[in-house]
C-alpha cells in the first residue's frame, strides 16, 4: 500500500509542477503580446520582396498566413530558423509563410543572408509603418491570420515548427 501512496504522490507532484509550468508559460505569452493587435483585421502591407517585386497581405486572402517578423542580428531569429524553413516546406496550398525583415536597408546583406541560411521563402523588406502598424517591438514575432484578413493570434520568442504548425493549423481559411 505504501508503494501505491508514493506513486500517487509522486504523479501529484508531477502534476502540480506540470499545472505550474503551464500557467507560467500562458502568463509570460499574454504580457509579451499585450499590445500586440488580436481578433480584428490585420492592417494590409505592400512590401517589395529581395527580388523587387510587391507583395500584399491583401492578394493571400482566402489563405492561411504566417506573418513573421525578424532580424538577421537576432539570435533567437537565427535559433529559430530552422523551424521557420521546415514549416516552408510542408505548407499547404491555402498556407503562405511571409517573413518580414526588419533590417532591411542593405538589401545585399539580406540576400547573403538568405543563402547563408538557406532560405527558399519570401522574404520580404519591412519598414518602419509596417512594424509601427503591427505593434512590433521584439523579434521574432508571428502573426496568424485567418483567410478573412483577421488575426487569430500572436507570439513572441522563440516558436517551434509544430508550435507554428498548430497556430497555422488553428486559423480559419474562410
Amino acid at each position: 500500500m505504501t508503494a501505491l501512496r508514493q506513486a500517487w504522490r509522486y504523479a501529484a507532484s508531477w502534476a502540480w509542477q506540470l499545472a505550474l509550468f503551464a500557467g507560467l508559460f500562458v502568463a509570460v505569452s499574454a504580457y509579451q503580446t499585450r499590445h500586440h493587435l488580436a481578433r480584428e483585421p490585420a492592417p494590409n502591407f505592400t512590401l517589395r520582396d529581395l527580388a523587387g517585386n510587391s507583395i500584399s497581405l491583401s492578394q493571400h486572402r482566402g489563405k492561411k498566413v504566417l506573418i513573421h517578423f525578424f532580424a538577421t542580428w537576432c539570435g533567437v531569429c537565427r535559433a529559430e530558423l530552422p523551424s521557420v524553413r521546415g514549416l516552408a516546406r510542408n505548407l499547404g496550398p491555402d498556407e503562405v509563410l511571409l517573413a518580414i525583415v526588419e533590417d532591411s536597408d542593405d538589401v545585399d546583406a539580406i540576400r547573403r543572408f538568405a543563402r547563408e541560411h538557406e532560405l527558399s521563402y519570401p522574404i520580404l523588406l519591412g519598414t518602419r509603418e509596417t512594424l509601427a502598424a503591427y505593434r512590433v517591438s521584439s523579434f521574432p514575432t508571428n502573426y496568424y491570420v485567418n483567410g478573412d484578413g483577421s488575426i487569430l493570434t500572436s507570439t513572441v520568442g522563440l516558436s517551434t515548427r509544430l508550435g507554428m504548425a498548430f497556430r497555422l493549423f488553428r486559423t480559419n481559411v474562410r
